[in-house]
């Protein structure tokens, strides 16, 4: 088991709570709205041997509290954020990959900062405006936050969930009990200010072309009729470019964690991921 270095940062509005383990260039990764590093603590352990792993619980999750309400843009935000933390471990270029909203703002990432990333895996970003019935799915994601509003946390993930095909995610035989109390208290923060977000990214196309070379578009085995997955198809279309398949669901990082980490690291070469169908 590698060393586990447990490190805060202090940025504006908040202190990051972020970790690194192993050796080797540095990696990023960034969580979606779950928000907590530990839905990376196996994968990250894997891969320690190769890599400077840098896991994080993004601003306003888990044990990266607000110093106050949440102020700024959401994707300047985060992304300004992933940044720092570049800027603080890494001693160049960095990998960087990113699943869910993660992954929307590893592409963030890409274009406002190019010089920090050397290669990203984008998994399954939800970003709706990159898709044809993008009006319906911001009706979708506003319908969720109202039913919130109205009715609590329980509704609306109810409605969040079958609505975009994850009702049924696989999770590890025995999940940390620490981690899913985390997880359970995240639920308002996302509903409250980021359920809407992600989808209603617009992404610099323009800047993603740019840097189309460095970019590889990713998506769940299993996941691929369910919502997340469409973004990562349309853009890697728009690249003439397949979407390379992990194993595993939406969260297969955190259920098959090994498997994943040989697929990530295929990737992260440049190789054919061997789990890929």
């Amino acid at each position: 088991m590698p060393l586990t270095q447990v490190r805060t940062l202090r940025v504006p509005g908040c202190r990051l709570h972020y970790e690194v383990r192993g050796s080797g260039p540095a990696l990023l990764l960034i969580p979606g709205s779950n928000g907590d590093a530990g839905l990376f603590d196996a994968l990250a352990d894997l891969l320690a041997d190769g890599f400077t792993v840098i896991t994080y619980d993004r601003r306003g999750f888990s044990r990266s509290a607000l110093d106050g309400p949440f102020t700024g843009a959401w994707s300047e935000t985060h992304t300004d954020d992933a940044r720092r933390l570049l800027e603080t471990v890494a001693t160049g270029p960095a990998s960087v990959f990113g699943s869910s909203a993660g992954a929307v703002i590893g592409l963030d990432l890409v274009s406002r900062h190019p010089h920090l990333v050397t290669r990203l895996i984008s998994h399954e970003p939800p970003m709706a405006e990159v898709l044809p019935d993008a009006a319906d799915w911001r009706a979708f994601f506003a319908n969720v936050r109202t039913t919130y509003r109205r009715e609590g946390i329980g509704p609306a993930m109810a409605l969040f969930m079958t609505g975009i095909g994850l009702d049924s995610l696989e999770r590890p035989a025995d999940p940390d009990p620490g981690l899913i109390g985390r997880l359970s208290g995240n639920l308002d923060f996302f509903l409250s200010h980021e359920v809407r977000e992600a989808p209603g990214y617009r992404p610099d196309l323009g800047a993603l072309d740019a840097g189309r070379a460095r970019i590889v578009m990713a998506g769940g085995r299993d996941s691929r009729r369910h919502f997340p997955y469409r973004p990562a198809a349309a853009l890697a279309a728009r690249w003439g470019e397949p979407v390379i398949d992990f194993p595993g669901d939406h969260t297969g990082y955190w259920s098959r964690p090994a498997e994943f980490a040989a697929a990530l690291g295929d990737a992260l070469a440049g190789r054919e991921p061997r789990h890929s169908p």
